[in-house]
């Protein structure tokens, strides 16, 4: 199952599903100044599928790291870059995605105030 196809059964349960409201404060990092990440599905009980929004203000940096997971990085408002293990900088906006690969290195840049949903989805065991 593709990880957006995953999304959506995990929105539309949440739709058909009792309301319930939750606040949660965005969590900051010291080594990454001006992100903000909020996590909506912890991915313990959806197929091992982490989802996450990210607010990245003008200016800020995620630095370079390894994706701990296959990922996705999906550009919701404003703009920015990413780069990969080449270094080469590409230019991301609304309705981008961009797809890392576990181990894969990689950074992104908030050219302006930037939100983006990033999805991470862990190997599961084989039986």
């Amino acid at each position: 199952m593709s990880t957006v196809s995953l999304v959506v059964r995990i929105l539309a349960h949440a739709l058909r599903s009792r309301m319930d409201i939750t606040t949660q404060t965005p969590t900051f990092f010291e080594d990454a100044p001006g992100i903000g990440m909020t996590q909506l599905q912890d991915g313990t009980t959806t197929g091992h599928t982490r989802i996450d929004v990210a607010t990245l203000a003008a200016g800020s940096t995620l630095p370079r790291h390894a994706a701990g997971t296959d990922q996705v990085f999906a550009v919701l408002a404003g703009r920015g870059r990413v780069a990969s293990d080449d270094d080469v900088e590409h230019p991301v906006g609304p309705g981008t995605t961009v797809r890392w690969s576990k181990g894969e290195q990689h950074t992104s840049w908030a050219d302006t105030e930037m939100t983006v949903v990033i999805v991470q989805t862990r190997e599961t065991a084989q039986a």
